[in-house]
């Protein structure tokens, strides 16, 4: 991992974020680019002033001046960090930013005050999570040492998402992460043991995989609900982050919204890894 992304509107979430992107700064020798995109709707701007955006001097001058102070931190000491202004481009452009930058990890904050479709769904991260092409943290509240020692990653062994799969999988074994896949069997659509250990063995043929070394990470786990499922086998191997796979075009992908997308997110504490194929 060699540059981290981190869009920022100066806000607490986004000062969470930046604490989280400094330590796998430092874990992995990476660099900071810090990003302030200027949409056509801004805080710091009134009506009139907004018609004048790009031509606003001063403005510019005031962006700066929140880049000083954002990123006034001992923490950040010994972190090579640049900032980047982008004009015109809102966040559905954050993949031909990250290309141009070269970008290995965006990480962003996010408030995630209603849970998954709040913390997404109409907002900026939504955004960057359909449109990236390169793996997306979310952070919703403030960690003080965040590293990627242990993740969960949560998967249904659909076929419809193997690249995804890989890339998510590529991605943690690039960067030497422990992870576990959890298939949470539930009393609603109840699987027999054999018949899961099938479905990873036609999961791991689709997709060329050996399967003894996939059997080691499956982890079934039986609850109530998914969403119960995997915040409660995330808590007990005490994960630094659950991983979720999308559906870019579709948004998130079937794993996240049609059940327990939001009750991940709105009854944890845990930071949400995406990945889009």
């Amino acid at each position: 991992m060699k540059k981290i992304l981190l869009p920022t509107d100066f806000s607490d979430t986004a000062g969470y974020a930046l604490r989280c992107a400094a330590n796998l700064a430092k874990t992995y020798k990476a660099e900071i680019i810090a990003l302030y995109m200027i949409d056509r709707a801004d805080a710091f701007l009134t009506r009139k002033e907004a018609m004048d955006l790009f031509e606003n001097i001063d403005y510019h001058e005031r962006i700066n001046d929140s880049f000083k102070e954002f990123l006034n931190h001992e923490y950040l000491k010994g972190i090579k960090v640049t900032t980047e202004i982008k004009r015109q481009i809102d966040f559905s452009k954050i993949s031909d930013i990250a290309n141009e930058l070269d970008i290995d990890l965006i990480v962003m904050g996010s408030h995630g005050a209603h849970g998954l479709e709040g913390m997404v769904i109409g907002s900026n991260a939504e955004k960057v999570i359909r449109t990236s092409n390169v793996p997306v943290l979310i952070i919703k509240n403030f960690i003080p040492d965040f590293k990627f020692r242990k993740v969960v990653m949560a998967c249904d062994l659909n076929l419809d998402l193997i690249e995804t799969f890989k890339k998510a999988t590529d991605f943690l074994d690039k960067h030497s992460i422990d992870y576990k896949i959890v298939y949470v069997n539930t009393p609603e659509d109840f699987l027999s043991t054999r018949v899961m250990q099938a479905e990873v063995s036609k999961y791991c043929e689709a997709q060329g995989l050996d399967e003894a070394s996939l059997k080691e990470k499956v982890v079934f786990y039986d609850d109530f609900n998914v969403e119960a499922g995997i915040f409660n086998f995330a808590a007990e191997v005490n994960a630094d982050s659950i991983v979720i796979l999308t559906h870019g075009r579709k948004g998130l992908a079937r794993l996240v919204f049609q059940n327990y997308g939001e009750k991940i997110a709105n009854h944890s504490d845990f930071p949400i890894l995406t990945v889009k194929a």
